[in-house]
Protein backbone atom coordinates (compact mmCIF):
# COMPACT_ATOMS: atom_id res chain seq x y z
CA UNK A 1 0.00 0.00 0.00
CA UNK A 2 2.64 2.11 0.97
CA UNK A 3 4.75 2.04 -2.21
CA UNK A 4 1.65 2.13 -4.14
CA UNK A 5 0.73 5.50 -2.54
CA UNK A 6 4.60 7.25 -3.38
CA UNK A 7 4.64 5.63 -6.59
CA UNK A 8 1.13 7.38 -7.57
CA UNK A 9 1.36 10.92 -5.99
CA UNK A 10 5.32 10.83 -8.04
CA UNK A 11 3.35 9.22 -11.42
CA UNK A 12 0.47 11.90 -10.85
CA UNK A 13 2.48 14.90 -10.35
CA UNK A 14 5.10 14.14 -13.02
CA UNK A 15 2.05 12.84 -15.85
CA UNK A 16 0.18 16.64 -15.58
CA UNK A 17 2.47 18.68 -13.66
CA UNK A 18 6.12 17.88 -15.21
CA UNK A 19 6.75 20.93 -16.54
CA UNK A 20 6.51 23.01 -13.14
CA UNK A 21 7.95 20.44 -11.32
CA UNK A 22 11.59 21.29 -12.78
CA UNK A 23 11.33 24.92 -12.62
CA UNK A 24 10.65 24.75 -8.89
CA UNK A 25 7.13 25.49 -8.94
CA UNK A 26 7.77 28.88 -9.66
CA UNK A 27 4.27 30.48 -10.82
CA UNK A 28 2.93 27.37 -11.42
CA UNK A 29 1.10 24.42 -9.36
CA UNK A 30 2.64 21.18 -8.77
CA UNK A 31 2.23 18.67 -6.63
CA UNK A 32 5.88 18.29 -5.76
CA UNK A 33 8.75 20.34 -6.41
CA UNK A 34 12.51 20.21 -7.34
CA UNK A 35 13.02 23.06 -5.57
CA UNK A 36 15.50 24.73 -8.24
CA UNK A 37 15.69 28.01 -8.46
CA UNK A 38 15.84 29.94 -11.82
CA UNK A 39 19.57 30.24 -12.98
CA UNK A 40 20.64 26.95 -11.25
CA UNK A 41 21.60 23.97 -12.93
CA UNK A 42 18.29 22.23 -12.37
CA UNK A 43 16.08 24.98 -13.16
CA UNK A 44 14.14 24.18 -16.44
CA UNK A 45 15.55 20.82 -17.86
CA UNK A 46 14.21 17.18 -18.41
CA UNK A 47 10.25 18.50 -18.72
CA UNK A 48 9.58 16.09 -21.31
CA UNK A 49 11.64 13.25 -20.18
CA UNK A 50 10.17 13.74 -16.73
CA UNK A 51 6.71 13.65 -17.94
CA UNK A 52 7.33 10.36 -19.61
CA UNK A 53 8.82 9.15 -16.77
CA UNK A 54 5.69 9.84 -14.44
CA UNK A 55 3.89 8.00 -17.10
CA UNK A 56 5.56 4.64 -16.72
CA UNK A 57 5.50 5.02 -13.39
CA UNK A 58 1.33 4.98 -13.70
CA UNK A 59 1.66 1.59 -15.13
CA UNK A 60 3.80 0.57 -12.30
CA UNK A 61 1.51 2.05 -10.07
CA UNK A 62 -1.71 0.38 -11.57
CA UNK A 63 0.19 -2.90 -11.28
CA UNK A 64 0.66 -2.91 -7.52
CA UNK A 65 -3.10 -1.81 -7.07
CA UNK A 66 -3.99 -4.86 -9.81
CA UNK A 67 -2.00 -6.50 -6.57
CA UNK A 68 -3.90 -5.45 -3.57
CA UNK A 69 -7.05 -6.33 -5.52
CA UNK A 70 -6.76 -9.40 -6.73
CA UNK A 71 -4.02 -11.12 -4.27
CA UNK A 72 -0.42 -11.78 -4.50
CA UNK A 73 -0.51 -15.83 -5.72
CA UNK A 74 1.85 -16.07 -8.71
CA UNK A 75 2.70 -12.27 -8.60
CA UNK A 76 6.26 -12.87 -8.92
CA UNK A 77 6.04 -11.87 -12.68
CA UNK A 78 5.08 -8.79 -11.52
CA UNK A 79 7.18 -8.10 -8.68
CA UNK A 80 10.24 -9.36 -9.70
CA UNK A 81 10.75 -7.09 -13.10
CA UNK A 82 9.80 -4.21 -10.63
CA UNK A 83 12.29 -4.68 -8.05
CA UNK A 84 15.27 -5.49 -10.58
CA UNK A 85 13.94 -2.03 -12.41
CA UNK A 86 13.76 -0.31 -8.98
CA UNK A 87 17.19 -1.19 -8.43
CA UNK A 88 18.16 -0.32 -12.08
CA UNK A 89 16.59 3.52 -11.11
CA UNK A 90 18.27 3.62 -7.33
CA UNK A 91 21.87 3.34 -8.79
CA UNK A 92 20.61 5.87 -11.36
CA UNK A 93 19.34 8.26 -9.20
CA UNK A 94 22.57 7.64 -6.11
CA UNK A 95 25.18 7.41 -8.66
CA UNK A 96 24.24 10.01 -11.65
CA UNK A 97 21.77 12.43 -9.94
CA UNK A 98 23.36 16.02 -9.44
CA UNK A 99 21.72 17.12 -6.09
CA UNK A 100 23.42 20.66 -5.95
CA UNK A 101 20.37 23.19 -6.73
CA UNK A 102 17.52 20.48 -6.84
CA UNK A 103 15.78 18.62 -3.94
CA UNK A 104 17.60 15.38 -2.53
CA UNK A 105 14.09 13.59 -2.15
CA UNK A 106 14.44 11.38 -5.06
CA UNK A 107 17.64 9.97 -3.49
CA UNK A 108 15.67 9.20 -0.55
CA UNK A 109 12.82 7.90 -1.99
CA UNK A 110 13.55 5.71 -4.85
CA UNK A 111 15.94 3.69 -2.01
CA UNK A 112 12.98 3.47 0.56
CA UNK A 113 10.58 2.20 -2.22
CA UNK A 114 12.74 -0.99 -3.41
CA UNK A 115 13.86 -1.71 0.21
CA UNK A 116 9.66 -1.04 1.01
CA UNK A 117 9.04 -2.82 -2.50
CA UNK A 118 10.93 -5.62 -1.80
CA UNK A 119 10.02 -6.39 2.19
CA UNK A 120 6.46 -6.67 0.61
CA UNK A 121 8.03 -9.45 -1.78
CA UNK A 122 9.53 -11.08 0.89
CA UNK A 123 6.88 -11.24 3.38
CA UNK A 124 4.01 -12.63 0.58
CA UNK A 125 6.08 -15.99 0.15
CA UNK A 126 3.25 -16.88 2.72
CA UNK A 127 0.72 -16.12 0.33
CA UNK A 128 2.27 -17.71 -2.57
CA UNK A 129 3.55 -15.18 -4.60
CA UNK A 130 6.37 -17.49 -5.93
CA UNK A 131 3.84 -20.08 -7.31
CA UNK A 132 5.15 -21.03 -11.29
CA UNK A 133 8.39 -19.16 -10.55
CA UNK A 134 10.48 -23.10 -11.16
CA UNK A 135 8.37 -22.81 -15.00
CA UNK A 136 9.81 -19.75 -16.05
CA UNK A 137 12.40 -20.06 -19.07
CA UNK A 138 11.77 -22.83 -20.33
CA UNK A 139 12.42 -21.61 -24.16
CA UNK A 140 9.69 -19.81 -25.66
CA UNK A 141 5.79 -20.62 -24.63
CA UNK A 142 4.40 -18.50 -27.31
CA UNK A 143 2.53 -20.71 -30.20
CA UNK A 144 0.95 -17.46 -32.24
CA UNK A 145 3.53 -16.49 -34.63
CA UNK A 146 2.47 -13.10 -34.67
CA UNK A 147 2.49 -12.50 -30.87
CA UNK A 148 5.59 -13.83 -30.45
CA UNK A 149 7.23 -11.86 -33.01
CA UNK A 150 5.16 -9.06 -30.98
CA UNK A 151 6.85 -10.16 -28.12
CA UNK A 152 10.16 -10.18 -29.52
CA UNK A 153 9.96 -7.16 -30.86
CA UNK A 154 9.10 -5.63 -27.93
CA UNK A 155 12.12 -7.22 -25.55
CA UNK A 156 14.23 -6.28 -28.39
CA UNK A 157 13.23 -2.64 -27.75
CA UNK A 158 13.29 -2.89 -24.43
CA UNK A 159 16.67 -3.64 -23.79
CA UNK A 160 17.94 -1.70 -26.42
CA UNK A 161 16.44 1.83 -25.18
CA UNK A 162 16.66 0.63 -21.09
CA UNK A 163 20.18 -0.51 -20.95
CA UNK A 164 21.44 2.42 -22.96
CA UNK A 165 19.36 4.47 -20.28
CA UNK A 166 20.98 3.08 -17.41
CA UNK A 167 24.91 2.09 -18.47
CA UNK A 168 25.29 5.22 -20.25
CA UNK A 169 22.44 8.20 -19.96
CA UNK A 170 24.72 11.11 -21.37
CA UNK A 171 25.48 9.26 -24.46
CA UNK A 172 21.99 9.20 -25.01
CA UNK A 173 21.38 12.44 -24.78
CA UNK A 174 24.42 13.29 -26.48
CA UNK A 175 22.62 11.72 -29.18
CA UNK A 176 19.74 13.52 -29.22
CA UNK A 177 21.68 16.88 -28.43
CA UNK A 178 20.41 19.92 -30.87
CA UNK A 179 20.76 23.46 -29.72
CA UNK A 180 17.04 24.27 -30.17
CA UNK A 181 16.01 21.33 -28.07
CA UNK A 182 18.11 22.35 -24.91
CA UNK A 183 17.23 25.78 -23.73
CA UNK A 184 16.85 26.05 -20.23
CA UNK A 185 13.42 27.78 -20.05
CA UNK A 186 10.14 27.63 -17.91
CA UNK A 187 8.67 25.36 -20.41
CA UNK A 188 11.05 22.48 -19.31
CA UNK A 189 12.77 22.34 -22.35
CA UNK A 190 16.26 22.36 -21.23
CA UNK A 191 18.47 19.16 -21.56
CA UNK A 192 17.66 16.39 -18.86
CA UNK A 193 19.90 14.93 -16.46
CA UNK A 194 21.53 12.04 -16.54
CA UNK A 195 19.60 10.56 -13.79
CA UNK A 196 16.28 11.24 -15.19
CA UNK A 197 17.42 9.25 -17.99
CA UNK A 198 18.41 6.38 -16.15
CA UNK A 199 15.32 6.69 -14.32
CA UNK A 200 13.28 5.80 -17.99
CA UNK A 201 15.40 3.13 -18.94
CA UNK A 202 14.64 1.71 -15.47
CA UNK A 203 11.07 2.26 -15.97
CA UNK A 204 11.25 0.62 -19.77
CA UNK A 205 13.85 -2.36 -17.97
CA UNK A 206 10.31 -3.10 -16.17
CA UNK A 207 8.05 -3.40 -18.97
CA UNK A 208 10.86 -5.05 -21.17
CA UNK A 209 10.95 -8.36 -18.55
CA UNK A 210 7.18 -8.58 -18.20
CA UNK A 211 7.29 -9.04 -21.96
CA UNK A 212 9.90 -11.47 -21.81
CA UNK A 213 7.92 -13.51 -18.88
CA UNK A 214 4.90 -13.67 -21.61
CA UNK A 215 7.24 -14.78 -23.94
CA UNK A 216 9.44 -17.61 -22.10
CA UNK A 217 6.52 -18.55 -19.73
CA UNK A 218 3.79 -18.80 -22.05
CA UNK A 219 0.75 -16.34 -21.83
CA UNK A 220 -1.68 -18.64 -19.98
CA UNK A 221 -3.24 -16.00 -16.98
CA UNK A 222 -0.87 -13.40 -18.21
CA UNK A 223 -3.33 -10.53 -17.65
CA UNK A 224 -1.62 -9.62 -14.71
CA UNK A 225 1.26 -8.06 -16.39
CA UNK A 226 -0.37 -7.25 -19.74
CA UNK A 227 -3.09 -4.92 -18.28
CA UNK A 228 -0.78 -2.61 -16.36
CA UNK A 229 1.42 -2.78 -19.35
CA UNK A 230 -1.21 -1.69 -21.94
CA UNK A 231 -2.62 0.66 -19.81
CA UNK A 232 1.03 2.32 -19.30
CA UNK A 233 2.14 2.28 -23.16
CA UNK A 234 -1.66 3.60 -23.69
CA UNK A 235 -0.98 6.53 -21.10
CA UNK A 236 2.33 7.68 -22.74
CA UNK A 237 0.92 7.37 -26.47
CA UNK A 238 -2.10 9.76 -25.48
CA UNK A 239 0.47 12.23 -23.46
CA UNK A 240 2.36 12.60 -26.67
CA UNK A 241 -0.57 12.90 -29.41
CA UNK A 242 -1.99 15.86 -26.90
CA UNK A 243 1.49 17.57 -26.28
CA UNK A 244 2.34 17.58 -30.07
CA UNK A 245 -0.28 19.26 -30.38
CA UNK A 246 0.35 21.45 -26.86
CA UNK A 247 3.90 21.89 -28.44
CA UNK A 248 5.37 20.25 -25.54
CA UNK A 249 6.86 17.23 -27.25
CA UNK A 250 10.23 17.15 -28.13
CA UNK A 251 10.60 16.74 -31.36
CA UNK A 252 13.32 18.36 -33.41
CA UNK A 253 15.77 15.83 -33.70
CA UNK A 254 15.88 12.48 -35.80
CA UNK A 255 16.28 10.93 -32.16
CA UNK A 256 13.34 12.37 -30.90
CA UNK A 257 11.47 11.70 -34.19
CA UNK A 258 12.08 7.87 -33.30
CA UNK A 259 11.31 7.87 -29.92
CA UNK A 260 7.91 9.65 -30.78
CA UNK A 261 7.17 6.70 -33.50
CA UNK A 262 8.64 3.84 -31.09
CA UNK A 263 6.25 4.74 -28.00
CA UNK A 264 2.56 3.98 -29.93
CA UNK A 265 4.34 1.05 -31.99
CA UNK A 266 5.23 -0.37 -28.19
CA UNK A 267 1.51 -0.08 -27.31
CA UNK A 268 0.39 -1.65 -30.76
CA UNK A 269 2.42 -4.20 -30.31
CA UNK A 270 1.38 -4.77 -26.13
CA UNK A 271 -2.33 -4.65 -27.75
CA UNK A 272 -1.35 -6.98 -30.72
CA UNK A 273 0.10 -10.15 -28.34
CA UNK A 274 -2.71 -9.41 -25.89
CA UNK A 275 -5.45 -10.28 -27.80
CA UNK A 276 -3.41 -12.76 -30.77
CA UNK A 277 -2.48 -14.54 -27.00
CA UNK A 278 -6.76 -14.82 -25.81
CA UNK A 279 -6.79 -18.28 -26.99
CA UNK A 280 -3.87 -19.49 -25.52
CA UNK A 281 -5.16 -18.47 -22.17
CA UNK A 282 -3.92 -14.93 -21.93
CA UNK A 283 -7.09 -14.07 -19.97
CA UNK A 284 -7.55 -17.43 -18.33
CA UNK A 285 -8.42 -16.92 -14.27
CA UNK A 286 -9.35 -12.62 -15.35
CA UNK A 287 -11.06 -11.11 -12.33
CA UNK A 288 -11.90 -7.93 -11.07
CA UNK A 289 -12.00 -7.23 -7.09
CA UNK A 290 -11.95 -10.84 -6.81
CA UNK A 291 -14.58 -11.73 -8.73
CA UNK A 292 -14.14 -13.96 -11.94
CA UNK A 293 -14.73 -11.04 -14.96
CA UNK A 294 -17.51 -11.07 -17.38
CA UNK A 295 -17.53 -9.69 -20.81
CA UNK A 296 -14.71 -8.05 -22.39
CA UNK A 297 -13.95 -6.30 -19.44
CA UNK A 298 -10.36 -5.52 -20.93
CA UNK A 299 -11.23 -3.78 -24.08
CA UNK A 300 -13.58 -1.65 -22.27
CA UNK A 301 -11.22 -0.42 -19.56
CA UNK A 302 -8.34 0.47 -21.51
CA UNK A 303 -10.85 2.30 -24.59
CA UNK A 304 -12.52 4.37 -21.40
CA UNK A 305 -8.88 5.16 -19.59
CA UNK A 306 -7.68 6.67 -23.48
CA UNK A 307 -10.69 8.80 -23.49
CA UNK A 308 -10.27 9.98 -19.62
CA UNK A 309 -6.22 10.38 -19.88
CA UNK A 310 -7.11 12.13 -23.25
CA UNK A 311 -9.53 15.24 -21.53
CA UNK A 312 -7.24 15.14 -18.44
CA UNK A 313 -4.21 16.02 -20.44
CA UNK A 314 -6.23 18.59 -22.58
CA UNK A 315 -7.73 20.41 -19.58
CA UNK A 316 -4.50 20.40 -17.96
CA UNK A 317 -2.50 21.99 -21.13
CA UNK A 318 -5.88 24.59 -20.97
CA UNK A 319 -6.26 25.57 -17.99
CA UNK A 320 -2.58 24.68 -15.95
CA UNK A 321 -0.48 26.61 -18.61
Amino acid sequence: MLTTLITGIYALNFMFFGDCYVIGGDGCFTLLSNDAAEGTQAWGNGGPETGFNGLLMFGVTLSTLLMLNEGAKGMWRMMIPVIIGTAAMTYSVVVNGDFTDASEAPKYMVPLVLVIYSAAYYFLMGEGVNEGIENWFGGIKVEDKIAMVSLVLLVLMGLFYSLRMIIDPAGVIEDGEIALNYVSGSDGMGVPSDATVGVSGSLILIYTLWAANVLFEGPTGKWTIMHPSAFGWIAVTVSIYVGLVAGNVRNISDGNQMDIIAAPLVMLLVLLSYYRLKDEGMEDGMTVLGEPAEGDVFSTGALMMALVLGALFALNEIFMV
